[in-house]
């Protein structure tokens, strides 16, 4: 069964404190703790500016899962996980694929940061993924059980990486830019992976659940109309599991120098000021998705799944 031990969370408070959101009785866990699994949400319960809300169990954002077990399986089994769309560059792919078990899933491989796609870099009907997880068509799989600070290091790496051509220091506000203004095709297709045919339930994950899963998930809440406050403060949720092992092994690179504290953080005003920038340049987030390879069709499609049916109008007279 899927734990429940963490009251839903409609996390509508201010961005500056998401801890003080309220509690909503009877609402399905927003923390999914599956032994693995590393920070592993539900962006469910959220409501939108028309008063709709986001459904329960439809879309789930994590970090790392190539440590997943029986429970997992089980858990994502019960939820109907159809799709994962994996935001991992190609060398994070391999050396750590999904264990999916036995679940046939569509992975939808979408590397964020590369210069250029990988053959991995489609959307696979998987078979049963087995002991071995899957890493798409034409990789070299050589699958690793490193713990989950050293999964999620990986991730960091990637994104020191993905600017490794200039010699200013790397904040994250340079890295959200560079994925918004460079990547923005990147971004979209993960969004469209959601608004393919019998898509969802699915899960959008990287390796902390941080910043490449941040900027896809708050680009689909934007879509469905949840107020930014919304969208910042569970963006912001993420600082809660990066902690212990995790946070300590983010601290170092692999080059034994200590990575800025800046690049481990999660400022709600962060992902509202990426938002800004998109609509700055494209005027919202539905028209950058447009430029970018979305059709209006597979956006509507995708609202019109994710979110419950609009509240009757208010009798008048």
């Amino acid at each position: 069964m899927i734990p429940n031990n963490v009251s839903g969370d409609t996390v509508e408070a201010a961005a500056a404190d998401p801890g003080a959101a309220p509690v909503v009785s009877g609402d399905p866990a927003r923390v999914l703790e599956l032994p693995g699994a590393i920070n592993l949400r539900d962006v469910g319960g959220y409501r939108t500016v028309d008063g709709r809300t986001v459904r329960w169990r439809m879309l789930l954002r994590c970090g790392a899962m190539h440590r997943l077990g029986e429970p997992a399986h089980t858990a994502f089994t019960e939820i109907g996980l159809r799709t994962v769309v994996d935001l991992r560059e190609l060398s994070e792919f391999q050396h750590e694929p999904d264990m999916l078990g036995p679940m046939p899933v569509t992975i939808a491989h979408i590397p964020v940061y590369a210069a250029v796609l990988p053959s991995t870099a489609a959307t696979t009907e998987a078979e049963p993924a087995g002991s071995a997880g899957f890493a798409g068509p034409g990789a070299a799989v050589h699958p690793r059980v490193d713990t989950a600070g050293e999964a999620v290091a990986a991730g960091a790496v990637s994104a020191l990486k993905a600017l490794v051509d200039d010699d200013t220091p790397l904040t994250l506000e340079k890295l959200y830019t560079f994925a918004v203004d460079e990547r923005g095709e990147r971004l979209t297709a993960a969004v469209l992976a959601l608004a393919a045919p019998d898509a969802l339930p699915a899960v959008v994950h990287c390796s902390a659940g941080k910043d490449r899963t941040g900027m896809v998930i708050a680009l689909t809440l934007a879509l469905l109309g949840v107020p930014d406050e919304t969208i910042a403060a569970d963006y912001a949720l993420t600082a809660r599991y990066l902690v212990g092992e995790i946070a300590e092994a983010l601290s170092t690179a692999p080059n034994g120098k200590p990575v800025p504290a800046e690049l481990l953080t999660c400022p709600p005003e962060l992902i509202v000021a990426t938002l800004a920038r998109i609509r700055d340049r494209h005027g919202d987030v539905r028209s950058f998705l447009l430029a970018h390879g979305a059709t209006p069709t597979a956006l509507d499609e995708l609202r019109d799944t994710l979110l419950t049916a609009a509240p009757a109008p208010t009798p008048t007279g």
